[in-house]
């Protein structure tokens, strides 16, 4: 069954559980579902996605009701006219907000620019929860640019420490990368109206950071729409 956080004649928007492929991936012959199909089958015809979530990310995913709604939104997708946050704990302690602003390469070995900013919601001993809003939509983007200053998010198994993420696997359950995309913010192309699409903390991460209590020191910030465990 789908959780549905938004929806409108053009659009609907949907949470993706960790694990779950936005669309069909031929290489993984084995994997025969994927969320496009289960929005699919929720509204009875054919959906188009706007946006992508790597597999191990849970969060928002938008999906177009027809293919001509599709170029409206993807076109504002990597500008100022929308804002994309996430939350993500990572191994590097952070007391304020700040940025990574420096290139990434795509697959073809250009540097691309990349702009992420940060703002530091919980203090532990050994980690950091942060919101992440991302200025730019490079591949892995997230998770490089954290990886590359060796702040990798905990529990990405392909830009993070393995000892780290043992450790976070063996005494907090963390069994994937540490990363939800949680708020999506814009104004409609299609209906001009200013649209926020919030998305709850997965059971999942709310689980490890309840663990992570004796390890808690201070709450940096709050912010709204998330039931955070303390703090």
């Amino acid at each position: 069954m789908i959780t549905i956080h938004f929806e409108d004649e053009h659009y609907i928007a949907v949470e993706k559980k960790s694990g779950t492929f936005v669309h069909p991936y031929k290489k993984e012959s084995n994997v025969r579902e994927s969320l496009m199909a289960e929005v699919r089958d929720h509204l009875g015809h054919y959906v188009y996605p706007v946006n992508r979530l790597d597999r191990p990310v849970s969060g928002i995913v938008i999906f177009s009701k027809a293919s001509e709604f599709v170029r409206p939104l993807q076109e504002i997708w990597h500008t100022d006219k929308i804002r994309k946050y996430y939350l993500a704990l990572t191994r590097g302690i952070f007391e304020k907000p700040g940025e990574f602003n420096f290139a990434l390469h795509d697959d073809n070995k250009i540097p691309k620019d990349a702009l992420t900013l940060y703002s530091p919601l919980l203090r532990y001993q050994s980690a950091t929860l942060v919101e992440v809003e991302i200025k730019t939509g490079r591949f892995h983007q997230i998770r490089r640019h954290f990886s590359r200053r060796v702040d990798h998010l905990l529990g990405d198994r392909k830009y993070g420490k393995k000892k780290y993420n043992d450790y976070y696997l063996e005494h907090f359950e963390l069994n994937r990368v540490f990363l939800h995309a949680y708020k999506l913010e814009f104004t409609n192309p299609l209906t001009s109206q200013k649209t926020q699409i919030t998305s709850a903390l997965s059971q999942d991460l709310l689980h490890t950071l309840k663990l992570m209590q004796p390890e808690y020191l201070a709450t940096i910030q709050g912010i709204d729409y998330i039931d955070l465990p303390y703090g």
